[in-house]
């Protein structure tokens, strides 16, 4: 009789966690997303490449549902190269839908340099 009731103990309490469990797990919410993305491409005749990326991120107080995108590419092929990239984006959502979920700032950059020795004007084949 005692394994019965075990058994059908075991069996209520199983087949009703479904229902009870999400109870107990924090629900999703999120505020606004930013993303931005910077490539800079250089090919020249410096041994160092002269990039930088500066990107600001505002997010809206009580932000929800707002998204933005930013994407810049820079190329330069030349003897020398300065790549500067400077991004601002401000993000501002439904105030009247705001769940208290954390903004999403998103930063990629990729910054490539390649040093050609034929585009140094020292270069001993570019000296006449």
């Amino acid at each position: 009789m005692n394994l019965k009731l075990l058994s059908l103990g075991i069996f209520s309490v199983v087949s009703v966690s479904p229902f009870l469990i999400p109870s107990f797990t924090p629900k999703a919410a999120a505020g606004c997303v930013a993303v931005d993305v910077g490539v800079q491409v250089a090919v020249d005749g410096s041994r160092r490449g002269s990039q930088s990326n500066n990107v600001n991120q505002r997010f809206d107080p009580n932000c929800s549902g707002g998204s933005v995108t930013s994407v810049g590419k820079q190329v330069c092929v030349a003897n020398k190269c300065e790549q500067r990239r400077n991004s601002d984006q401000s993000v501002s959502g439904s105030g009247r839908y705001y769940t208290g979920g954390r903004n999403i700032p998103i930063k990629v950059n990729v910054p490539v340099h390649v040093h050609n020795p034929a585009a140094n004007p020292n270069f001993p084949f570019n000296k006449k």
